[in-house]
Formats: structure tokens, sequence, C-alpha cells
């Protein structure tokens, strides 16, 4: 469901009518802003992480790709969050490190990386500086920001947009806040972070280890 589907399954809900709202009506503006406080409180629901919200950094349309000789620290994402995994430079796998651990690394000539930075700012990809950086490519999987809707045909990571359907029909009663819909999408909401919590069939709940150790980067 892209947005103008979702706001007219909200008229359909609300009015009971066959005229939807135009894209410049106030009510599809006022139905896309409460659209976009569903999907807020999807994505810090519960603390959870979402499957739908971890993805590559190949896959982002901004962010470093590629290392540059002698450069230790290269953008990512605008809509990184945290990182979920190894970093990959070139063919060799790099630990992630908590930046205020940096200082106890001082000698070290392993090979890891620390992110840094802030939702204001952005963040930063920074490499063990005690190693020989050259041209590589750079790949990590990372969680990131849920997108908003903000025109007709955009669409939502969340696997059931019918939460969000119902969560704007619920605060556009003319009655104030409708219960019936709230609990509907409250309802759809818990369903989502079940499913999200399950495992594959036959596949292992097992946490991988970290890297022990590794011979260095571009050396």
């Amino acid at each position: 469901m892209n947005e103008q589907d979702i706001i007219n399954a909200v008229y359909f809900l609300v009015e009971v009518d066959s005229d939807p709202w135009q894209t410049t009506d106030d009510e599809y503006i006022t139905a896309r802003g409460l659209a976009n406080i569903a999907i807020n409180r999807w994505e810090k629901y519960e603390n959870t992480t979402w499957n739908e919200l971890i993805t590559k950094l190949s896959d982002a349309v901004d962010g470093d790709k590629t290392t540059t000789d002698g450069v230790f620290t290269y953008a990512c994402p605008n809509n990184f969050v945290r990182p979920v995994s190894f970093v990959r430079i070139g063919d060799q796998l790099f630990d992630v490190i908590p930046a205020e651990k940096i200082a106890e690394m001082k000698e070290s000539g392993n090979s890891w990386v620390y992110f840094t930075g802030n939702p204001k700012d952005g963040y930063k990809l920074n490499i063990n500086p005690n190693l020989i950086v050259k041209t590589a490519s750079i790949e990590y999987e990372y969680y990131r920001k849920a997108s908003l809707l903000e025109d007709p045909d955009d669409k939502t990571e969340m696997s059931d947009p019918y939460f969000i359907v119902y969560f704007v029909a619920a605060h556009m009663g003319d009655e104030g806040l409708n219960g019936d819909f709230y609990q509907m999408s409250e309802a759809r909401l818990e369903q989502m972070r079940s499913v999200n919590m399950s495992t594959p069939y036959g596949v292992s709940n097992d946490i991988i280890t970290t890297l022990d150790s590794n011979n260095g980067f571009g050396v």
C-alpha cells in the first residue's frame, strides 16, 4: 500500500463514502501527518529492532562506499541509526568496537572500526588509525530510520500498513478518539512485533562470536 491507498482506506472507514479526499484537501494532509505519527510509534514500539529496518550500505542512496588511500573516516548514510554487523572492507572483516574503548586500543594493529556521530550531525565510520588504508569497497549492515510519507506514491516498510489505517482513522473521528479503531491498530502493531520476534524454521538463535583477531588491513 502506498500513501494514497492508506489514506483512501482511512477515508472509507471515517466517511463511509465513495469519493476519497484529494491530495490537497485539509483532511488528506491531516491524515498524512497522523500516518507519520503512526510510523514513528511503530519504529519506537517496545524498543523493537524491526527486521524491515535492517539494510545494507550498498543499498543506501548515500554514504561512503569506498575507502581512499590514507583516509580513516567515512560518512554513513543519512538514515543510519546504528551498525548491526561486522564491517567488510575489501575482503577483510573488521570488528566494531564502542568509541569509548579506542583509548585502550591505541597500540592495536588489529582490524577494528568504530562509529561516531549523532542524529543531528550524522554518523561516521572510523578505521583503526594504526592500519594502512588503501582503496577498497566498504560494506556493512545497519539499522536505519523508518521512511516517512511525503508523497501519494510513498510506501512504508512495515509489514502491515493497516496499522496506520486504523491508527489514523481512530484519530480522525468527529467525536474524538475512536476506541474500536484504536484497539484494532494496537492489535495489529503487537501482531507485527510477535512476528518480528519469531525466527524461520530450522534457524538457530545462537549468537555468532566476534572476530578474535585479524592480520590488519592493507598491510
